[in-house]
C-alpha cells in the first residue's frame, strides 16, 4: 500500500516527533506568555515529547508528513488578549514552527563539515525531512478542528462546539489519521500541498 522504505518512515517518524514536540511545547508557552497559567500547571510547559505527541498525529506525520499534538487547554478568561487568546497562541506558533522548519536546514553545511561519515547522509536527509515536516504540519493544522492547531479558532468562536470535540478527542484523531493514509499519494496535488510548498515544502 505504501511506496515508502523503512528508512524513510524512521526520518518521517524522528522529524515528527520533534516538529510536534516543538509546536506543543510553543502553544503551552506562548498560552503563558499571554496569561494563562494553565498550561504550566497542566504540565504541557516542557520539550518531552511523550507529552505532546499523539499516537495518531506520529502516525499521519510519519505517512503523510503533517502531524499533530495532544490537546492543549486554553483559557481565553484566563488569557490578556481575551477570546482572542488561543488564536494568537495558534498563528505564534505557526510562526514559531516555519521559523524552525527554516532554520533547522542551517545545519547542514555543518553535518557535511564535521559529521561522521558513515552517517552524515542519514542525518542530511532527516534534517531536510524533518524542515518538509515542518511544513506539512502547519498545512494540516489550518483545518479549524481540535486537536489540530485551527480549532483554537473554533474555541474562540464557538467554545461549546470545540470542547465538544475534545471531549472526543480520540476519535477525532483516529479519523484525521485516517483520512491521511488514505490521501497520502494524492495529497500534494490538494490546496495542502499548495500551501505546503509555499511554506518551504520539497
Amino acid at each position: 500500500m505504501f511506496d515508502l522504505s523503512f528508512i524513510q518512515l524512521v526520518m518521517r517518524a524522528i522529524g515528527t516527533v520533534v516538529v510536534v514536540t516543538l509546536m506543543g511545547f510553543s502553544v503551552a508557552g506562548f498560552a503563558r506568555l499571554l496569561g494563562d497559567k494553565g498550561t504550566a500547571y497542566d504540565g504541557k510547559l516542557t520539550l518531552n515529547p511523550f507529552v505532546h505527541v499523539d499516537i495518531f498525529g506520529l502516525f499521519g506525520g510519519t505517512i503523510g508528513r503533517g502531524g499533530w499534538t495532544r490537546p492543549i487547554a486554553i483559557d481565553p478568561a484566563a488569557g490578556r488578549m481575551g477570546r482572542a487568546t488561543p488564536v494568537i497562541v495558534a498563528l505564534l506558533t505557526m510562526a514559531a514552527i516555519f521559523l524552525f522548519g527554516r532554520l533547522v536546514l542551517l545545519a547542514l553545511p555543518w553535518v557535511a563539515a564535521y559529521w561522521p561519515a558513515s552517517s552524515a547522509a542519514f542525518v542530511d536527509a532527516t534534517i531536510r525531512m524533518t524542515a518538509d515536516i515542518a511544513a506539512w504540519t502547519l498545512a494540516i493544522n489550518i483545518i479549524p478542528i481540535p486537536p489540530l492547531l485551527g480549532g483554537y479558532l473554533l474555541l474562540s468562536l464557538a467554545p461549546d462546539a470545540h470542547g465538544w470535540l475534545v471531549r472526543r478527542h480520540l476519535y477525532v484523531s483516529i479519523v484525521l489519521a485516517v483520512l491521511v493514509v488514505l490521501a497520502y499519494q494524492s495529497l500534494p496535488a490538494t490546496p495542502f500541498g499548495e500551501l505546503a510548498r509555499l511554506l518551504g515544502a520539497r
